[in-house]
């Protein structure tokens, strides 16, 4: 078998592959994807504004956006997640508190008043950065 001939094959089983998952996308809907939100910005719906994009849960999506919502939220696929993205997958974000009961840019004073108010599933932990502390959670 030449390359050309297994390049034509290949080509065919892509044609093929991709039609049938067009159509197993039509009769079947999956609430985890790439999702953009938008909502209206006077009662005719004219106009419109961006709130956002998400990826993942669309419950979870509208339950983030849905206080910036005008009349009511559009909630648009536009992509799907991979399966290796939709696996639990850590995130994190570095922060620091600003409050009179803990000292300015006091890692440790953060941690130690936070940490008895941690979600469950959540971790807090000291960040590389300057003054900061790190949120861990799988999502």
């Amino acid at each position: 078998m030449s390359v050309y001939s297994e390049m034509e094959t290949l080509r065919k089983e892509i044609e093929e592959k991709t039609r049938k998952l067009q159509e197993m996308e039509q009769e079947n809907f999956d609430v985890d994807g790439v999702w953009e939100f938008t909502t209206e910005l006077d009662c005719e719906g004219r106009r419109s504004r961006r709130l956002g994009r998400y990826e993942g849960n669309l419950y979870d999506g509208i339950k983030l956006y849905g206080s910036q919502c005008y009349y009511s939220l559009r909630c648009k696929r536009v992509g799907f997640l991979s399966i290796k993205n939709s696996k639990p997958r850590k995130k994190s974000v570095c922060f620091n508190i600003e409050d009179n009961s803990i000292k300015p840019s006091d890692k440790k004073d953060q941690l130690e008043k936070l940490k008895v108010s941690v979600p469950v599933g959540h971790t807090l932990k000291e960040s590389n950065q300057y003054g900061c502390i790190t949120l861990e959670w799988e999502a």
